[in-house]
């Protein structure tokens, strides 16, 4: 029997508070509580796609801007993920997902091969949702992909309304991410011996 992957890390700044418990391998249940609704959606999106069950507690100086927030959540939860992965023998690693809602299709693909590295190809989506502005997405992206020690790719391909694009991009996130968390075997899945 194997032992579960699950990790919890904190960050407390001036600016934010943020907790994180994660279960890769889960069901997809997320229990997150954040004051930007539309970002909730975005990590539960995240969450229930990628298989893992997550929980994320985080506050912070949102009446100032989302940015601070959005891309701390990455960075906790990105490290809660590296550690819950350990020294990821056995998983597929890549994975990669094109995820359709109506008229948008976003791709994603990705390599968690502790090689930080985002190329964000998501110029189309700006605007707002409620008070959110859709572009500091990304940050999340960003910070996610430092700690987890992932090179992501996230590509819109085509789409007009911000919603349908930015839950796309996170179902192709959460779909790409379930396949490189894949026990297929054992030993390091790299040329080089370790990762």
């Amino acid at each position: 029997m194997t032992e579960a992957r699950r990790a919890a890390a904190r960050r407390q700044t001036k600016e934010t508070r943020i907790a994180v418990e994660v279960l890769v391998d889960g069901s997809g249940a997320a229990t997150i509580s954040v004051p930007l609704p539309f970002f909730g959606h975005m990590l539960e999106t995240f969450t229930r796609y990628s298989g893992m069950d997550v929980r994320l507690e985080g506050d912070g100086d949102v009446a100032v801007d989302a940015h601070h927030l959005v891309e701390d959540c990455g960075l906790v939860l990105g490290a809660a993920v590296s550690d819950a992965l350990g020294v990821r023998d056995g998983i597929h690693r890549f994975g990669h997902a094109y995820a359709p809602l109506d008229e948008a299709l976003v791709r994603c693909a990705i390599d968690y091969g502790r090689r930080p590295h985002v190329v964000y190809a998501m110029r189309e989506l700006r605007g707002r949702i409620n008070d959110f502005d859709v572009e500091v997405l990304g940050e999340f992206v960003k910070g996610y992909a430092q700690t987890a020690g992932a090179t992501i790719h996230v590509d819109y391909v085509r789409g007009d309304n911000p919603h349908h694009i930015a839950e796309a991009a996170f179902k192709a996130l959460g779909l790409a991410t379930r396949t490189a968390f894949t026990v297929t075997g054992s030993g390091a899945p790299s040329t080089k011996g370790t990762l």
